[in-house]
Formats: C-alpha cells, sequence, structure tokens
C-alpha cells in the first residue's frame, strides 16, 4: 500500500529588536515607533544569524519596527519581505504606550486577568487574544499551503507570535502567557500535517 509522505515545513519566528516601548516595557501594538540603536544592531546581528540556513520566504508585520528588523535579513538573503497586515501586533487600546506597571497599580484586576490569560480578558478599546488569533492563524495556514516542504521566516511581534505559538502546541490562553519572547530573538517549530514540534523557542544566541 502507498503512504503519501507529508512535507516537514520548517517555520523560523522573529520577534522584531529593541525600541523604546519595549525597553521600558510599555504596551506597544498600533503604536508606530522604530528600532532602537541596540534594536538596529540587535537586527543585524539576528539578519547574520538566519542568513547562515537556507530560508525560501521572508514575511513580516507591515509595522514599522518589524519591518526594520527585516531589512537586514532581506538585504543579506536576498529575499523579498512579503508584508502581511494579519502579522502585526495586538491593538492594546487605551493601554497602548502605557508602562505596564503604572497600568498595575491604576487596574490591578484588569492587569491580573491580563498577567494570566484570562479568555475573559477584553482589553479597554483594543482587540481580544481570540481576535488576534481569528487573523493570524489563517495567516499561517495559508503560508503553510505556500510554502509546503520549505523554510519560512516569519517577523512580528511579541504578543501575536505568543498567542499564535501558544496555539500549535495546543496551549490554552493561559498556558501561552507562561511564554516569554525577547526582542531579536528566534524560534522554530516544525510541522509535518497537523503534527507541530518545537524545535528552539527564544534563542538569543546570535548576541
Amino acid at each position: 500500500m502507498d503512504y503519501e509522505v507529508e512535507a516537514t515545513t520548517h517555520l523560523l519566528f522573529a520577534r522584531h529588536g529593541q525600541t523604546e516601548l519595549s525597553h521600558s516595557d510599555a504596551f506597544c501594538g498600533v503604536t508606530e515607533v522604530a528600532l532602537t540603536a541596540t534594536g538596529r544592531e540587535q537586527a543585524q546581528k539576528l539578519a547574520k544569524r538566519v542568513s547562515r540556513e537556507h530560508i525560501d520566504a521572508l514575511y513580516a508585520s507591515p509595522q514599522k519596527r518589524a519591518q526594520e528588523t527585516a531589512q537586514p535579513i532581506a538585504a543579506l538573503t536576498g529575499l523579498e519581505i512579503q508584508t502581511r497586515e494579519a502579522l502585526r501586533e495586538m491593538d492594546f487600546g487605551h493601554w497602548e504606550g502605557r508602562v505596564q506597571a503604572e497600568v498595575a497599580r491604576e487596574s490591578p484586576q484588569a492587569m491580573a486577568a491580563w498577567d494570566r490569560g484570562s479568555w475573559r480578558m477584553q482589553l479597554p478599546g483594543g482587540e481580544t487574544q481570540q481576535a488576534v488569533l481569528a487573523r493570524v492563524v489563517p495567516c499561517i495556514v495559508a503560508l503553510l499551503s505556500v510554502h509546503a516542504g520549505q523554510t519560512v521566516l516569519i517577523v512580528s511581534h511579541k504578543t501575536t507570535l505568543r498567542l499564535l505559538i501558544g496555539h500549535l502546541l495546543n496551549l490554552s490562553l493561559s498556558g501561552s502567557r507562561g511564554l516569554h519572547l525577547d526582542p531579536a530573538s528566534l524560534s522554530k517549530l516544525t510541522v509535518i500535517g497537523d503534527r507541530v514540534e518545537l524545535v528552539f523557542y527564544n534563542d538569543r544566541n546570535h548576541e
């Protein structure tokens, strides 16, 4: 009996480099900010690392900090940056630009619900975690179809990537809340059919 061999697709996920807001531990979703000098250096080091691997396609969030992180990768690999709106960061609504410690003092119950990844958490004026997954998961499914058997690098954001990777690994929202991603970190998953394996997570060995 013949069995169809399912292709192994490699997904590399990179968080953008440091910004002033990420450095100050502030909420930064739809807010447009540039990389700091440190962030630009991180992006260069990340690019050197991934350029040593065979990458078939490069995708990025449309937001400036993600595009700035992807540009050195494109320059070293010769790949075009393919932008996808679905890869943008979560909209933090009224919490945008605010330091997390300040929000915790002002709205302790809401911040506690956010910190534990409550499925009922509705950011004031912002997105739900479920809404982020509703846009980013179909995007990844489409990329897996287009790039079956290839290696794809995706440059995105902390919360979007945390929720996405948690979903792919069958974690609950509260379970994925424990995942942490540093600026310019690299994570890798392999996908065979609907089976997903975590190869490494939040790797910063290139720094």
